[in-house]
């Protein structure tokens, strides 16, 4: 479509003749009636305007998705408080003597934990539902506004060609004085702001309505990945019932028969707790004392939880070492696990031993004496893996789901078992990655180590 430039009126009050740049003048009356119309339009305009400015209905399907979003809010914060609780009975349980009546009601308390985590799941994909339909209504009304401004725009510019058409004489010759011709001046002036603000008004709901889109966009992969976690969740919950019944199986419900099973598994196990336990120690041996500059505030929790063993001389002979080389954080099953820094995928690996499913991220960090440190941070146990080898990650991003992969579950609960998620702080130096050495037992695995700070010191307050 050809555009329409509206020239300027210019008038030379010397020898008293007007003129314009393109023509010589034909009527008067044309001119008038062409700003009357304008006038006439904004007026109707601003009324359209101010009647949509009005306070909407308090049945309007608005206040009805509001009512609905937190009905489903009260009903997930109840059943958050629900699985907390569960969480601090099944620590509890995880600290009393291993038994086989112990070691089913600790399966029962985790079930009915997954099972209040499926129905958290649910009720947040109904309120992210609810959000992404109120969503669409705001894009919808964003584009009704912007087409409704683009018509008045285009009427607008209709007129003011159609005045274009009519020379400054026949408007002056139109005018009963010569405030009446001033007045006309203005309002053609006014005219021109009125175009100026329509543009502007088309910019700010255009602006609005692209970060409609984007809300759009991050609600609906939000949707996605809380499907999957729905999804894994499920799965979890098939296969606790599953071990609970295989260890009823195993010990045909005998004490005697679960306590010499148990005595065979910690075995196999505590061989592989000390195998991790003996790298570190190496390097820490080689390297000696490393004490890092202090940092605070560097990297962020990875995982919403609660803490169920800390950093360092933990005391767990029984499984082979007596150094935690990081921090366990418990939740329910699948719980997403987040990058706790910028940084880049160093390595991924599986297996049914050590570290099960697990991520290592390299960070650059600046400590307080203004000094660059690199460091790796190890996300272990995971349900599954989102990320992947050299993938470029940001503070937040999702890695994958907390799980019990490795050594973590088997017939002992502790608080070193179960679902949660183990994180590690390594140092660059002397940091490494070796293949498992009981692969005849376990199949493959992999075993990140080097030495290790205590992550407590890298969060901020």
């Amino acid at each position: 479509m050809e555009k329409h430039k509206v020239n300027p009126v210019t008038m030379d009050l010397g020898p008293r003749t007007l003129r314009h740049p393109r023509h010589n003048g034909n009527g008067v009356k044309r001119k008038i009636k062409a700003f009357c119309t304008i006038l006439a339009l904004l007026l109707f305009i601003g009324g359209i305007l101010s009647a949509n400015a009005q306070t909407p209905d308090t049945s309007s399907p608005v206040d009805v998705l509001q009512s609905q979003k937190e009905e489903k809010r009260r009903a997930l914060l109840e059943i958050k408080n629900k699985i907390s609780a569960l969480q601090k009975q099944i620590n509890e349980q995880s600290q009393k003597i291993a038994s086989l009546n112990n070691e089913v009601e600790l399966f029962e308390l985790q079930i009915a934990q997954t099972e209040a985590q499926i129905s958290a799941l649910n009720h947040e994909i109904e309120v992210l539902n609810l959000e992404i339909i109120e969503t669409l209504r705001e894009i919808h009304a964003a584009e009704e506004d912007i087409a409704a401004k683009k018509e008045l725009l285009a009427q607008l510019i209709r007129e003011i060609y159609r005045q274009d058409e009519t020379s400054p004489l026949e408007t002056v010759l139109g005018q009963q004085n010569f405030s009446d011709l001033l007045n006309q001046f203005h309002n053609t002036l006014s005219f021109q702001e009125r175009n100026a603000e329509i543009l502007e008004d088309l910019l700010s709901v255009k602006q609005q309505l692209e970060g409609k889109n984007q809300l759009l966009q991050d609600s609906k992969k939000e949707l996605e990945n809380l499907r999957a976690q729905s999804d894994q969740t499920r799965i979890s919950l098939e296969k606790q019932w599953a071990d609970r019944q295989g260890l009823l199986n195993a010990t045909r419900g005998r004490e005697s028969r679960y306590k010499q099973l148990l005595t065979e598994v910690s075995e196999e196990e505590a061989k592989v707790n000390r195998e991790i336990f003996e790298l570190d120690l190496a390097i820490r041996q080689q390297l000696g004392d490393k004490t890092l500059p202090p940092v605070t505030g560097s990297l962020s929790y990875p995982m919403e939880g609660i803490l169920t063993q800390g950093y360092g001389n933990t005391g767990f002979t029984k499984l082979g070492y007596t150094y935690h080389n990081g921090i366990d954080i418990a939740a329910p099953a699948n719980t997403p696990i987040y990058a706790a820094g910028d940084g880049i995928v160093y390595a991924v690996g599986t297996g049914k031993a050590a570290y099960g499913n697990w991520v290592v991220i390299k960070h650059t960090i600046e400590t307080k004496n203004n000094g660059m440190r690199n460091i790796f941070t190890l996300y272990a146990h995971l349900a599954s893996i989102s990320a992947r080898t050299g993938q470029g990650i940001l503070r937040g991003d999702l890695l994958g789901l907390e799980g019990n992969t490795g050594n973590t579950t088997r017939l002992l609960y502790g608080p070193e078992r179960g679902y949660h998620l183990h994180f590690s702080v390594f140092d660059e130096e002397g940091f490494g990655i070796k293949d498992g050495l009981f692969a005849d037992i376990y199949g493959p695995y992999q075993i990140p180590y080097g030495y290790t700070y205590d992550p407590m010191d890298f969060f901020g307050s």
